[in-house]
């Protein structure tokens, strides 16, 4: 496997770069799914069932998906016309203003359901920075990696994002453990979540100093700059590469946040289970072993190429989706440590699919046009899959569903994994491989109003 350091110096700081934001992504998202438990309390009316309040406290982490793909048009339309590298520094301080923010928010016990309020705009207003993030840094890192290293480089961007989420959980195993419960309520939740500030600055410094994207140089050389790159889009033959995009994505993320959302309540059993601190820590280990796949996953996709692969890994989550939930579970009963991390590995195989993600959505849209396609292709999957939480709750007030797991949602959020697996492998019946295309090539072969083309080799495009 090619290691970061045979990449050529801009191509590793861009790299490095993007991992960075896309790391701090998670770690806000993490928080959020993480302290829950305090979080409820901290935001929510006391009255109504656990459940609900639990279901009510994780819509905010829907409402910052589903706010992305808004962020995703508004910067990615930018980012096609006058270029990457300044947008990223914006949106970068974007995400720092606001993890600063979040710890001086109100309580619920000082200004009532205000809090919840201002807590969801908070998270609206991140949730349009995150989709920035996506739609300028992935597109600015995979258009500087090389041809042969795309699925590599994509994998360790995004791997980033486990390995946020395991600073989350040991940030917040830290400060839980070094403070009371009371004092986790009172001032702990905002320690935590101002947190997240201190390695904007890193990312900041290491973007001011990148140049350019080439692709993006090249395409405004040769004057193939759109007038309006987002709505193109909306426009055959780009459209029908779109939806493809988004039932991919959409998929995936009803897959992810399946496990993201609700491994913590299936680890704790509202205090039937394994207790903050152990939770965090458990949580965190499987995130590493995601980490690590992410990055096994997308080197892999340049050997075999990121349609086949991704066919039979889907095939794979149909088939151990609901056991892997049914181990968790019975490990949090039982709360027996070995079990919960030999079912929290598992849960982390669930995952490895988003290792191929940045590659190949930059290989399905065109230079000109690849900032918002990217970022308002990956982000358009959130806007279905993000009220994951909704649909899991909808499949626990199924009646055979309900007879099984009683009051412990596990099979329902399970249920949704596999209908997600589903999707994703669907989607990709109707996609070419793109591991071979180079990116100036992408969509060029094509004339306006002609179909999506058949699979096709760097060779076959290079004769044609």
């Amino acid at each position: 496997m090619s290691t970061p350091q045979s990449l050529p110096k801009e191509a590793r700081m861009a790299m490095f770069s993007q991992f960075l934001g896309f790391m701090l992504d998670a770690y806000d998202m993490a928080l959020v799914l993480i302290m829950a438990p305090i979080l409820v309390k901290v935001f929510i009316s006391p009255k109504g069932s656990a459940a609900w309040q639990y279901i009510v406290i994780v819509f905010t982490y829907s409402i910052t998906m589903a706010a992305r793909p808004i962020g995703s048009a508004l910067f990615g339309r930018f980012a096609d016309k006058i270029g990457r590298q300044l947008l990223l520094v914006f949106t970068i301080g974007g995400v720092g203003l606001m993890s600063l923010t979040a710890g001086f928010l109100p309580t619920y016990a000082r200004v009532g359901a205000w809090s919840y309020v201002l807590f969801c705009s908070l998270r609206l207003f991140m949730g349009i920075f995150f989709g920035g993030e996506y739609a300028v840094g992935h597109t600015f890192a995979i258009e500087y990696a090389p041809q042969k290293k795309r699925g590599l480089i994509g994998g360790f961007i995004q791997s980033g994002f486990p390995l946020g989420y395991v600073f989350g959980s040991l940030v917040f195993a830290a400060v839980s453990y070094f403070t009371t419960k009371e004092a986790m309520l009172a001032y702990g939740w905002r320690i935590v979540f101002m947190t997240g500030v201190v390695p904007v600055f890193l990312a900041l410094y290491i973007r001011k100093n990148l140049h350019e994207s080439p692709e993006f140089e090249k395409a405004k050389a040769s004057g193939k700059i759109e007038k309006s790159p987002f709505l193109s889009l909306f426009k055959p033959p780009q459209l029908f590469d779109f939806l493809q995009v988004f039932f991919f994505m959409t998929g995936l993320f009803l897959t992810d946040y399946s496990v993201y959302g609700f491994l913590p309540n299936i680890l704790t059993l509202k205090g039937r289970g394994f207790d903050t601190t152990t939770y965090s820590l458990i949580y965190g280990f499987a995130l590493f072993m995601a980490f690590l796949g992410y990055n096994l996953y997308g080197w892999l996709s340049d050997k075999t190429g990121r349609k086949v692969l991704t066919q039979w890994y889907c095939a794979f989550l149909v088939l151990f989706g609901i056991p892997v939930f049914y181990v968790l579970y019975q490990a949090a009963i039982e709360r027996n440590l070995w079990k919960a991390v030999l079912g929290t590995v598992m849960a982390a195989m669930l995952k490895l699919a988003w290792g191929v993600v940045p590659a190949y959505l930059c290989e399905r849209f065109p230079t000109r046009r690849r900032a918002a396609g990217v970022g308002f292709g990956y982000s358009s999957g959130a806007l279905l899959g993000a009220w994951f939480s909704a649909y899991v709750w909808w499949a626990h007030k199924i009646p055979f569903i309900a007879s099984i797991e009683k009051q412990d949602m596990w099979l329902s959020p399970a249920v949704v994994l596999t209908v997600g697996a589903a999707m994703t492998f669907i989607s990709l019946k109707f996609s070419p491989e793109t591991k071979d295309l180079h990116l100036d090539e992408v969509g060029e072969q094509r004339p306006a109003g002609e179909a999506a083309p058949v699979p096709q080799t760097a060779g076959e495009l290079s004769r044609a």
